[in-house]
């Protein structure tokens, strides 16, 4: 991949690049920091996402709950099921009677830990760029996504 630096107060530099271009070259660049950041810690970015759905859902989810969820980056809802095996394999999850797979202990303190690598990854990201600068950025990018939705 070729990376492409701007300096960041060249605004007629940045105004002719496309959007589409920018946004991806941020997409790779966080995903690829944040899967570094948990492989760390041997954690899967499916594993994390898995591990944030189930701790959400008051008594847990099941296999097909897990199928039903939104699974960003156009990945295949499998995705998070085989992440979802991975964690209960590794004591992480716990499956009751009636299939609802729960975080144990052990997967409460993986959680922890993974959430404090991820805020960190969240820090490292915005460096020197203002929560009003993030929220402007996001906000811009999702009004251009509803633009063509």
């Amino acid at each position: 991949m070729t990376t492409i630096s701007t300096p960041r107060n060249n605004t007629t530099a940045l105004d002719q690049r496309p959007i589409a271009l920018v946004a991806w070259g941020a997409t790779e660049a966080i995903l690829r920091h944040a899967q570094a950041a948990l492989a760390r810690i041997d954690v899967t970015q499916p594993q994390w996402w898995a591990l944030n759905n189930i701790v959400r859902a008051e008594h847990g989810l099941t296999k097909e709950e897990i199928r039903a969820l939104d699974v960003p980056y156009g990945m295949d809802t499998q995705v998070m099921v085989h992440a979802a095996d991975a964690l209960v394999h590794r004591g992480w999850l716990g499956v009751g009677a009636d299939g609802r797979l729960t975080l144990t202990e052990q997967g409460h303190e993986g959680l922890a830990t993974a959430k404090e690598h991820m805020d960190r990854v969240r820090s490292e990201l915005l460096g020197d760029i203002t929560e009003e600068d993030y929220a402007t950025a996001v906000s811009v990018l999702q009004h251009v996504t509803d633009n063509l939705a």
